[in-house]
């Protein structure tokens, strides 16, 4: 009953998330409709999405939640060592990596922009601008998933699965802008500097929104300096495997971007718009009962782990004869 709970909350939320998507992307082919500058927003923005749902959500969540859940076992000063030196890596990682994608954009973009964007010097030059605004986004959402993973551990699925919508309402009120201008060039550009704002504005907001509900439940994650122990080493091999499986769609996307560059003008923001038909069910349905279902397996087997590595000490073993 508990499960159907959770992932009806999850799945709930996200639907309202899909509606204020929907919303959003009614609004995008009003004010920017398509080719031009939608192609280089879309091109983007989808770059640091795809980034954020392979490693992120994808297999950093896939790793980091078992492992926590085991070291919630052993009791919360455990959980919080471990959610430390995870989070001592992560933020260098995320900040050196996020720093070499801003300043290799114009190259990075060349590999996925189709000939028209590169023919034209000003709407390329405009979704380089506007990668290199959006990029941060990453690295704040990278570490908002670190929150999410605790807080969906301590079975608080809500504060997570509400965090979206921010995302759509920070876009939402960019696109009412240049709604709201008189319809031109100028506005189309304006409202895609705009948009590139609100992405990364929008990261910042729901890692703040998640850390205070993370607090909320009574956990904090404290700051420390970077150091591969152990139980670090640990869970960067579980995620290589998790890369390949849990983000095999996100791997195809990168594909898809490959093929789309052979398009002509215009297709990367059709595709988009299509593709959104594709997130509906796997986000209210699959995303929902696999994040609702992880936390407690992954507590059910460390559980079992604890009991049969207590059930195989000698110590105990000896106690119990006597």
């Amino acid at each position: 009953m508990s499960l159907l709970k959770n992932v009806g909350t999850i799945g709930g939320l996200t639907a309202v998330s899909r509606v204020f998507g929907f919303v959003r992307d009614i609004m995008l082919a009003r004010v920017l409709g398509a080719g031009g500058v939608a192609d280089a927003w879309q091109l983007a923005f989808q770059l640091p999405n795809l980034f954020r749902r392979l490693f992120a959500e994808g297999a950093f969540a896939s790793a980091f939640v078992p492992l926590f859940n085991r070291h919630m076992t052993e009791g919360e000063n455990a959980a919080k060592r471990f959610a430390s030196e995870v989070l001592a890596i992560l933020l260098p990682v995320l900040v050196i990596f996020g720093g070499l994608m801003m300043v290799g954009m114009p190259w990075i973009l060349w590999l996925f922009a189709n000939a028209d964007m590169r023919a034209d010097s000003e709407t390329y030059g405009l979704a380089v601008t506007m990668g290199q605004i959006a990029f941060p986004y990453l690295i704040f959402m990278s570490l908002a998933t670190l929150t999410a993973a605790v807080l969906n551990s301590l079975s608080r699925f809500a504060a997570a699965a509400a965090a979206p919508i921010l995302l759509n309402i920070c876009l939402l009120s960019a696109l009412f802008w240049g709604a709201a201008q008189p319809s031109g060039e100028e506005t189309r550009q304006a409202t895609g500097f705009l948009l590139a704002i609100a992405v990364s504005a929008s990261g910042l907001l729901q890692l703040v929104w998640l850390t205070f509900w993370m607090r909320r439940a009574g956990f904090s994650i404290p700051f420390g300096w970077p150091k591969i122990t152990s139980r670090v080493k640990e869970m960067f091999v579980l995620i290589i495997p998790a890369v390949f499986g849990a983000g095999v769609y996100q791997i195809s996307r990168f594909i898809d971007l490959a093929f789309i560059r052979g398009l002509p003008d215009g297709s990367l923001t059709y595709i988009a718009m299509a593709d959104r038909w594709n997130q509906l069910p796997l986000g209210i349905i699959g995303i929902a009962l696999g994040t609702a279902i992880l936390p407690a397996l992954s507590r059910f087997i460390a559980k079992e782990e604890r009991e049969e590595r207590s059930a195989c000490n000698p110590m105990r073993l000896s106690l119990q004869c006597c």
